[in-house]
C-alpha cells in the first residue's frame, strides 16, 4: 500500500488514477458522512465533486493531517458546510 506521500506525490504529478483510486477507496466513506451529518442529500453529488476537485487542483491540501482519511474527513465536512451547498440547490 502506498503511504500518504506517495498518494499526494501521484497527485501532483496529475496522475489520473491516483484520484480515482482515492475515489474508490473513500466515496462510501464520504457518502455515510454526508448522510450522518443532515447535509441536504440533493448536494451530496456537488459536495463530493467539489471535494474531488479540490484535492486534484491542490493535492498538498491532504498533508495538513497525519492520515490521508482524517484530511479527506475533514475537508468533506468543511465543504458541507460552504454556502454554495444552498446556492447549487436553489439553481438546480
Amino acid at each position: 500500500m502506498e503511504t500518504q506521500k506517495q498518494i499526494i506525490q501521484r497527485l501532483v504529478e496529475k496522475d489520473q488514477n491516483s484520484l480515482n483510486e482515492l475515489y474508490d477507496t473513500y466515496i462510501h466513506h464520504l457518502s455515510r458522512l454526508l448522510t450522518n451529518s443532515g447535509t441536504d442529500p440533493n448536494d451530496h453529488e456537488q459536495i463530493i465533486t467539489h471535494l474531488f476537485h479540490t484535492i486534484w487542483s491542490s493535492p498538498s491540501i491532504l498533508s495538513k493531517e497525519k492520515h490521508l482519511s482524517i484530511a479527506i474527513t475533514k475537508l468533506c465536512l468543511t465543504l458541507s458546510k460552504s454556502p454554495f451547498t444552498t446556492v447549487s440547490s436553489a439553481r438546480g
